[in-house]
């Protein structure tokens, strides 16, 4: 029984952690910029692994002083 408990509690501390882990990653998200078009796109457009979309950006702002603007699909 003293086993179980162990365990169980193990295994909410590692989802836990999981979970902590993917939303640190997902408020991260970086954008990738376009450089013929000079559009943004984030990483869950259909977008964002373009061939000339080798401009990397950590934020919106960033993308929009550098001369982007953002993407009409995924309006990042």
């Amino acid at each position: 029984m003293a086993v179980s408990v162990r365990l169980r509690r193990v295994a909410i501390a590692l989802t836990i952690s999981v979970l902590a882990s993917g939303l640190a990653v997902s408020a991260a998200v970086k954008l990738h910029g376009n450089t013929d078009s000079k559009i943004f796109h984030e990483s869950t457009c259909r977008y964002y692994n373009c061939k000339n979309c080798t401009k990397d950006f950590d934020t919106r702002e960033a993308a929009i002083r550098a001369g982007y603007r953002p993407c009409k699909v995924c309006k990042p």
